[in-house]
């Protein structure tokens, strides 16, 4: 079975098509550079530190998101007519996941053409490393609570005013007045009432999937369709060869 932060990138990739940072609370932002490893994004630098700026543009604004591993979750809220409601929350298997939060904002890096032939220019000149990513887009969200089960069989019991827990992601809601009241076998409990970054993409460079190369024979070494590779820049044979694009962990093979 996957380990845990691996399922957990997996089911939230499936179900947002977004990275997952990990831990969950991980904090991220627009133009970090670093590397994907093994479903964990590591910050190295920002394009700030490496001379490239940029504008921001926000997307969207207001959009709850709530995932529960399907049949594998059971939530169930006790409301006995005081100020006080209980929330059960079990789990039939190992490394389930609940994902809740509210009004969360997605930005991105506005103009992604400029930043690519920057940092093209960049890995040219040998200043960009092959593996190296930036972050060209963050969903930052407001209250979030996320856990996820270490064993099957695990439960994690939890308390918060009646009128709180009365929305439609009611552990999200609940946050800023949400505790513990016990718990077994949950691997990731995450409450946080002034948000998180837990979904993000990148970008970086990769070889081009259908360039002159693959459609053309095969001439002298490091040529292609258009001529041979005399005369021509370093810089030139990286802008034929390489695109700037939207990377995962698969594309990094890490």
């Amino acid at each position: 079975m996957p380990a845990i932060h691996e399922q957990y990138s997996e089911e939230l990739r499936a179900e947002f098509d977004y990275l997952s940072s990990w831990l969950p609370n991980t904090h991220l932002e627009l133009g970090d550079v670093g590397r994907l490893h093994r479903d964990r994004f590591e910050r190295l630098t920002s394009l700030a530190d490496v001379g490239i700026g940029f504008a921001v543009r926000e997307r969207e604004r207001g959009v709850d998101l709530d995932y529960s591993s399907a049949a594998e979750v059971a939530v169930s809220t006790d409301v006995d007519g005081g100020p006080l409601a209980r929330v059960a929350v079990s789990f039939s298997r190992r490394h389930g996941i609940v994902f809740q939060a509210r009004s969360c904002r997605i930005s991105e890096i506005a103009d992604r053409e400029a930043l690519g032939r920057r940092v093209l220019d960049l890995a040219a000149a040998g200043r960009w490393p092959a593996a190296q990513v930036v972050v060209t887009e963050v969903v930052a969200t407001g209250p979030a609570v996320i856990l996820v089960s270490q064993q099957q069989g695990a439960s994690v019991d939890l308390a918060a005013s009646a009128e709180a827990l009365s929305g439609t992601i009611p552990l999200a809601s609940a946050s800023a007045g949400l505790s513990i009241v016990g718990s077994k076998g949950v691997g990731v409990k995450v409450i946080a009432p002034d948000g998180l970054t837990p979904l993000f993409r990148v970008s970086g460079v990769r070889p081009r999937l259908f360039g002159r190369k693959e459609f053309g024979g095969r001439g002298p070494a490091g040529s292609t369709v258009g001529g041979p590779a005399e005369g021509r820049t370093a810089e030139s044979r990286t802008a034929e060869s390489h695109v700037f694009a939207e990377l995962t962990y698969e594309d990094v093979g890490a």
